[in-house]
């Protein structure tokens, strides 16, 4: 369940999302969190106690849990910091030390001037084939290890970086709306023809971007639901707030945004965080240029070209995204094979982005759906 770690919003969610699929009844990691959340103050106590601890595990062999933490670690350290490179290394030394749900094969895809890795977990004898992706900062390995859930399902399961996320990003492959370009690469590449997909917090839009314009997609899922990058402004900002935001936008005053974005960024860790590592995703150096990319991820144009059976999932205090977009989206999708949607409250644990204080609950949803006919 979704446990209050922290006063901090922003730090509360990250320690579920890291700790409570797999160690949330592991003793040794709980007893860990009691000599780490004293220490979390600011990004640069939080990279500190995750790494010493991800430091000691690495070396008494705990290469999972080591993986764990180093990832933590490097949460909200910057691309120009130089301890972020090998936190990203570490992380994935570990992981792979320390993965063994799945067989599983590695791929680099060529796309532009480098590649999408790609993990393909083999289902022995399975006859269908799921594509999962994450979104915002997400990386692969956290989606290769979410994948036992899905354990037994009748698909060959492909998790990629896809541009803007992990691998993909350092060989300065930028994040894009358009995501039906690496998918069609990838279904290309291993000569798909037909897959399902689920998309996970922004790939809930990156994946209904997909489906719209890339008719090999059959099932679709939106792992949770993301209407817009807006709506994750949104959510936390006194409605004057972002509507003269959005106005200066609409003016073209770059000036004003920036101004504006550097002094709210000063005092808001949440608000420092989304900006500077969406401008690191996408490419771009300020605030206005990002938020004019972020203007191109709306679903809005996109829904009436979904015609996919789709599964929409949302989480009732979902820090990102507004619940209530869930029934707009189902409302919309007039073309669709067909639409389920579900609403996760508190009751459940599920209620949290992406049900991050119980992601059986989501995972168990989108089972039932993919092995439906």
């Amino acid at each position: 369940m979704f446990k209050q770690y922290v006063k901090n919003e922003q730090f509360n969610l990250q320690i579920n999302r890291f700790i409570n699929d797999e160690y949330e009844n592991d003793q040794k990691v709980q007893e860990d969190l009691k000599s780490i959340i004293p220490q979390l103050k600011d990004e640069e106590s939080w990279f500190k106690a995750w790494n010493d601890k991800a430091i000691a595990r690495e070396q008494d062999g705990d290469f999972s849990v080591a993986s764990t933490y180093y990832q933590a670690s490097e949460f909200y350290l910057s691309p120009e910091d130089p301890r972020d490179e090998n936190a990203y290394r570490k992380y994935r030394e570990n992981f792979y030390k320390g993965f063994n749900d799945f067989e599983y094969e590695r791929y680099q895809v060529p796309y532009e001037n480098g590649y999408l890795p790609i993990v393909k977990l083999v289902t022995p004898n399975a006859t269908k084939n799921l594509l999962l992706f994450a979104g915002y900062d997400s990386y692969m390995e956290e989606m290769v290890k979410m994948s036992k859930f899905l354990k037994g399902i009748d698909y060959n399961i492909y998790v990629f970086d896809g541009p803007g996320q992990g691998t993909a990003l350092r060989q300065g492959i930028h994040l894009i709306h358009n995501w039906e370009n690496p998918v069609s690469v990838i279904l290309d590449y291993f000569n798909l023809k037909r897959a399902s997909a689920v998309g996970m917090s922004l790939g809930g839009y990156l994946v209904m971007r997909a489906a719209a314009f890339e008719k090999r997609l059959d099932k679709i899922v939106a792992f949770d639901i993301f209407y817009s990058f807006f709506d994750a402004l949104r959510i936390r900002m006194p409605y004057n707030q972002i509507t003269k935001i959005e106005q200066l936008l609409a003016a073209k005053d770059a000036k004003t945004v920036n101004f504006m974005f550097k002094s709210m960024m000063a005092n808001n860790l949440d608000l420092n965080w989304k900006i500077n590592k969406g401008m690191a995703n996408v490419g771009v150096q300020s605030p206005y240029e990002l938020l004019k990319q972020f203007q191109k991820y709306n679903m809005e144009p996109i829904m009436p070209l979904i015609n996919q059976d789709v599964l929409l999932l949302a989480g009732e205090n979902d820090q990102y995204v507004p619940s209530s977009r869930l029934v707009e989206i189902d409302s919309k999708l007039i073309n669709a094979a067909s639409v389920k949607s579900i609403m996760f409250d508190k009751a459940s644990g599920g209620d949290q982005h992406c049900q991050a204080g119980n992601r059986q609950l989501g995972f168990d949803a989108i089972k039932e759906f993919l092995s439906n006919k």
